[in-house]
């Protein structure tokens, strides 16, 4: 009577099969945990564009009408302008990361409580001031998905007649929260409206020609 051996793997083959299908899934899991991560990583870098885009289209719509007010072409005819929106630090004055002005917004020619505007950087957050006294600020940007690091001003000025003209470059610096290596940039010149009679170059220029 004949005996058949019957073959198979022996435990020595079946460790090592084991071993690199366990390789081969941790290589899988850390190739797709990498795709996850990146794929997460440009979802907060859209998210991020997003917010500095609309923090600046805030910034340029409302920072384009300073010092406006209704026949301000008759009212600004000779320098110094005496008119309600050209005469104060509220109408226009810089300090550090914080931007102060006026816009006459219901064309009356009377400074109200809510046409004194402005911007600061406060505690990693872009605000915006909506009102003359007390001062109100609204945030623009929460810290918490977006930390504003730097807000910068650049003023300059240009004669043109008996008349300066005025452009400022803003400059937005943002980190992703608790990650500093992950920062972003924006900037934008805006070109003010409105047009100051001066016999000098007007306060805040940093260039006069």
């Amino acid at each position: 009577m004949k005996t058949h051996r019957q073959s198979g793997e022996t435990l020595v083959g079946l460790v090592v099969g084991l071993g690199l299908g366990m390789l081969v899934l941790a290589a899988g899991t850390q190739m797709l945990a990498h795709q996850l991560r990146g794929h997460r990583w440009q979802l907060q870098d859209s998210h991020v564009h997003h917010d500095l885009r609309a923090a600046m289209s805030s910034i340029t719509q409302q920072l384009r009408q300073a010092q406006a007010t209704e026949d301000a072409w008759k009212l600004r005819t000779s320098a110094p302008c005496k008119d309600a929106f050209c005469d104060g630090a509220e109408d226009f004055s810089i300090s550090a990361d914080r931007i102060n002005f006026s816009i006459d917004r219901n064309r009356n020619g009377l400074q109200d409580n809510n046409e004194c505007l402005g911007f600061r950087l406060s505690n990693g957050e872009l605000k915006a001031r909506t009102s003359c006294e007390p001062e109100v600020w609204t945030s623009l940007t929460d810290v918490g998905s977006l930390k504003i690091t730097q807000l910068q001003w650049q003023v300059t000025c240009a004669a043109q007649g008996r008349l300066w003209q005025r452009w400022i470059t803003v400059r937005l610096t943002a980190q992703w929260p608790g990650d500093a290596s992950r920062q972003w940039q924006a900037s934008q010149t805006i070109t003010l409206r409105n047009a100051l009679p001066a016999l000098h170059a007007p306060a805040y220029c940093s260039g006069a020609t």
